[in-house]
């Protein structure tokens, strides 16, 4: 059975390539944040069911676990993902394009900041839900399996 270590590096994994996949066209650099900010991610997406219902007893796999109520919420919350990274990017453009002209130093470095928050959440956006789906693929795998509904 799959251990918090394990759900934290399978969805770490998970974030990243999912990140990366996404953030394919993107330059360079920014691929690199936004693979990373899928990575973190992902750690944190393979954590998640268990934070949500922590695994105090061995039955403890109900609806965060359970394939209709997560599959409906990714349903929802997948076709919406894209449009949310491109939010995250048209922001992080907008910082740069501040920065560029800033003459100010401490301005240049809080904008440079916000350009790369922006840039991990495009990533993290990804990875969180790459990182869940790892989380539910590695419980199917055990003898308890899944819940159907919860």
């Amino acid at each position: 059975m799959a251990n918090r270590r394990a759900h934290t590096i399978a969805g770490a994994a998970a974030g990243g390539t999912s990140a990366f996949v996404l953030a394919r066209d993107q330059e360079p650099l920014h691929l690199l944040v936004e693979t990373l900010g899928g990575a973190l991610g992902g750690g944190l997406g393979g954590r998640l069911p268990d934070l949500i219902e922590p695994a105090y007893y061995p039955g403890h796999r109900s609806v965060a676990h359970a394939l209709v109520p997560v599959g409906a919420v990714g349903a929802a919350v997948v076709p919406r993902l894209r449009a949310g990274q491109q939010r995250a990017r048209q922001r992080a453009e907008q910082w740069r394009a501040r920065r560029n002209v800033s003459t100010n130093t401490i301005e240049q470095l809080l904008l440079w900041l916000a350009e790369i928050a922006c840039r991990l959440a495009s990533g993290a956006m990804a990875g969180i839900a790459a990182g869940y789906a790892s989380h539910l693929a590695l419980d199917a795998t055990t003898p308890m399996g899944l819940p159907l509904l919860a």
